[in-house]
């Protein structure tokens, strides 16, 4: 494949890339946008990162690419971005103010934060990943925010640790409000550990740490228990079974790559391990009515 998308594994080799402040610890990070350094860059190419980020813009503009979606980021603007979005962003003015929060899965299983795939929809494909906020609302992340960047700044990391939950289950809350009418959570366990799993899958895939896309045995071996249960399972709590879900996520992926980047069809099919270009080509139409090609053509700006 000619078209490498960059992924940054850990918080110190993402600000590292992005030429900003350097870390302040290795599994938690935040800094305010006025402190970093002129060296940072103004845009950036198509990209991913082992990380998760909460940004609250104050002042300037930017316009941003996380997943499936493109955003304008302007004063009010509270986002996500997770390690399953592709990424970009160019800056429309240099006078950045505001907030950036960087974790990793090790600060959240390390602190017992709820499950992030599956609790907090902002940190996926398929969720909303900004917030406009004006008035008491903004007024009361800035003020969220701003004490997680005093703890931080006081090396109190266990109140960080509890600020941040605090900020993320408001986010959800908001989320819900905004653009869930109706949802209902899963109540098992294997639910959340398959939707765990499948997301570190396709974050292994974007590595280049994955042979080939898990097949419902393969999920099933790795949770130690038998595919049939496994599906069943999943269809009595989302309506879908294993496999259902495992061709949605591919296509979401392929979506997004599709979208995202300036891969061609057959480097999207490689990219995703599928073996055969025309093999994929029926897998995408199965799903969407469309060819990659067709669906390129027409949804690419």
């Amino acid at each position: 494949m000619s078209r490498e998308i960059v992924v940054f594994k850990d918080i110190a080799t993402l600000l590292r890339g992005l030429k900003t402040v350097t870390p302040g610890h290795e599994h938690f990070q935040i800094h305010r946008f006025e402190d970093a350094p002129e060296t940072q860059i103004d845009e950036t190419a198509i990209f991913r990162s082992n990380t998760y980020v909460v940004i609250l813009l104050l002042e300037g503009e930017a316009d941003y690419k996380i997943g499936l979606r493109d955003y304008h980021m302007y004063p009010g603007s509270l986002y996500f971005l997770g390690p399953q979005h592709l990424r970009y962003y160019k800056r429309n003015e240099n006078n950045w103010k505001g907030f950036v929060c960087i974790f990793t899965d090790e600060f959240t299983t390390n602190t017992k934060l709820p499950n992030h795939f599956n609790d907090y929809p902002f940190y996926s494909l398929k969720g909303n990943q900004k917030f406009q906020l004006e008035g008491a609302l903004l007024q009361k992340f800035t003020l969220l925010i701003t004490q997680l960047y005093d703890y931080f700044i006081a090396s109190q990391l266990d109140n960080c640790w509890y600020q941040l939950y605090i900020i993320l289950n408001e986010s959800r809350k908001l989320h819900q409000e905004l653009y869930e009418e109706t949802e209902e959570k899963p109540d098992t366990r294997l639910v959340i550990d398959f939707n765990t799993a499948l997301e570190k899958h396709f974050y292994d895939i974007a590595s280049n740490k994955a042979e080939h896309i898990f097949s419902v045995n393969d999920f099933a071996d790795t949770l130690h228990t038998h595919p049939n249960h496994l599906s069943n399972t999943l269809k009595k709590h989302t309506g879908k079974t294993a496999g259902q879900l495992i061709k949605n996520r591919t296509i979401l992926e392929a979506k997004s790559l599709l979208l995202s980047t300036d891969m061609t069809v057959s480097e999207v099919a490689y990219f995703l391990k599928f073996n055969d270009t025309s093999y994929f080509t029926k897998f995408f139409k199965s799903s969407e009515g469309l060819t990659p090609g067709q669906f390129q053509k027409t949804n690419k700006g």
